[in-house]
C-alpha cells in the first residue's frame, strides 16, 4: 500500500508503513486518530480512533436509500447537504425535520457504514492511500464502531463470498444472465434474486444494481455470486477455479416445459386445528368484506348458508355424494399482492434486506 498525505505527516510516520488498509486502520485506532482515511474504493472517517462513518463507490449511501424510498427529494438532499454539511449537522437536521426517527437514523447509518467499510477494506492494498487529519464527516455524530469489530466483519463477509463462489471478478463486472433464465421454467426462487435478474441488462454492475434497487452493496454482491453458482449468469471461469459441489452448470439445467410440471396439490383448509396448534391461514381471509383483491368471494349468499350450489332451487336434491358447505374449500378470487406506495414500507423492506445480507 502506498500512503500519501497533504501537509501533515501520516500518523504512522516513524513506524513501518502499513501494507493493507486493515493495517492502516488498526494503527490509526491505536493512535486514537481523528480524520479520514481515503483510498481507491472509498473513505473511512474516524473520531478518536473509532470508525464514525464510511462511504464507497461500490455501496449505496444513506442519501441513496432516503431518496430511493421517497423520504427526501434529490433537490432537498442537495440543499440539506449544502447548508448543514459543512457543520456536520445533516444527521441532526434529518431528525429535527422528522424525516427520520433517531432509531431509523442509527440503523440506516450503521448499515451503510458496515456496507461501505467492507468494500473500502477489501482493497488488496495496491492503490494510493491518504490520511486527512481532523476531517469531519457531513453526517455528524450518530454512532461509531470499534475498528476491530469492523475488521472481523470484513473477514467474515469475504469468507462468506468465497464460500458461495470463489471468483471476485463477478463483484465488479456487468451482470449478464444466461438466455434460458428469461424463461419462466428457469426462474430462480426468491424475490430478491428474481428482481436482480429482471434488472440485469448486461451493462449494470452489482454496485449499479444495488443503487437502482435501494439494497446493500454486499447483499447484491452475495446474490450475484449465488446466481453464478447456480449457473444462471454468463460468467466464464478460469481453469483453476473449482465449481462448488452439487451445483449444475447452465448447460446441465434441463429444459422443462411449464405444462409438464404437475400442479401442487392444495390441501383443504382446516376448520378446527388440533389442541394447542394453529389454524391454517386462508389466503385473503383478513380482507373479507373489504372489497379488496384476495378477499373470499361467495357467488350466492343463500348457497353459502344452505350449502346448495349457486343456481340450484331451494331444497333441490344435490346428491348424497355432494360435499356440504363445511367440507367444501372456500372459493377465493385470484390472489393479488397489495401494492402500497408507502415510503415507510419501502424503508422497512430495505431494512429487512440489510439484515438478510448479514446471514
Amino acid at each position: 500500500m502506498t500512503a500519501a498525505t497533504g501537509t501533515a505527516p501520516p500518523p504512522w510516520a516513524g513506524a513501518a508503513t502499513p501494507r493493507t488498509p486493515g493495517e492502516a486502520l488498526a494503527l490509526l485506532a491505536d493512535r486514537r486518530a481523528t480524520g479520514a482515511l481515503h483510498g481507491p474504493l472509498g473513505s473511512l472517517h474516524l473520531v478518536d480512533g473509532r470508525v464514525a462513518a464510511a462511504q464507497s463507490s461500490r455501496a449505496p449511501g444513506l442519501a441513496d436509500l432516503l431518496i430511493g424510498c421517497g423520504r427526501i427529494t434529490p433537490e432537498g438532499w442537495a440543499e440539506l447537504l449544502r447548508i448543514h454539511g459543512p457543520r456536520s449537522r445533516v444527521g441532526e437536521e434529518l431528525v429535527e425535520r422528522r424525516l427520520l426517527t433517531r432509531g431509523e437514523l442509527e440503523l440506516g447509518h450503521l448499515g451503510t457504514l458496515f456496507d461501505a467499510s467492507f468494500f473500502v477494506l477489501a482493497d488488496p492494498g495496491g492503490g494510493v492511500w491518504r490520511f486527512e487529519a481532523d476531517a469531519r464527516h457531513w453526517l455528524g455524530p450518530v454512532a461509531d464502531v470499534d475498528p476491530a469489530r469492523i475488521r472481523r466483519e470484513v473477514a467474515r463477509r469475504r469468507q462468506l463470498l468465497d464460500g458461495i463462489w470463489p471468483w471476485g471478478q463477478l463483484d465488479t463486472a456487468p451482470v449478464r444472465p444466461v438466455e434460458h433464465v428469461r424463461r419462466a421454467s428457469h426462474r430462480p426462487s426468491g424475490r430478491r434474486r428474481r428482481e436482480l435478474l429482471d434488472h440485469a441488462d448486461g451493462r449494470r454492475t452489482p454496485a449499479d444494481l444495488a443503487r437502482l434497487l435501494g439494497r446493500s452493496g454486499f447483499g447484491v454482491t452475495a446474490d450475484v455470486r449465488r446466481l453464478a453458482a447456480a449457473g444462471l449468469l454468463d460468467a466464464p471461469l478460469p481453469a483453476d477455479v473449482p465449481r462448488p459441489p452439487d451445483v449444475p452448470t447452465a448447460a446441465q439445467v434441463p429444459e422443462v416445459s411449464p405444462t409438464a410440471v404437475p400442479a401442487p396439490e392444495v390441501p383443504p383448509p382446516v376448520t378446527s386445528g388440533p389442541a394447542g396448534g394453529l389454524h391454517r391461514r386462508i389466503p385473503g381471509a383478513s380482507l373479507r368484506g373489504a372489497g379488496l383483491p384476495g378477499a373470499p368471494v361467495t357467488a350466492d349468499p343463500a348457497a353459502a348458508r344452505t350449502g346448495t350450489p349457486a343456481g340450484a332451487p331451494a331444497g333441490a336434491d344435490t346428491g348424497t355424494d355432494a360435499p356440504t358447505r363445511s367440507e367444501r374449500p372456500p372459493t377465493t378470487a385470484a390472489a393479488h399482492p397489495l401494492t402500497v406506495p408507502d415510503p415507510d414500507i419501502a424503508l422497512l423492506t430495505r431494512v429487512r434486506d440489510l439484515l438478510e445480507a448479514r446471514l
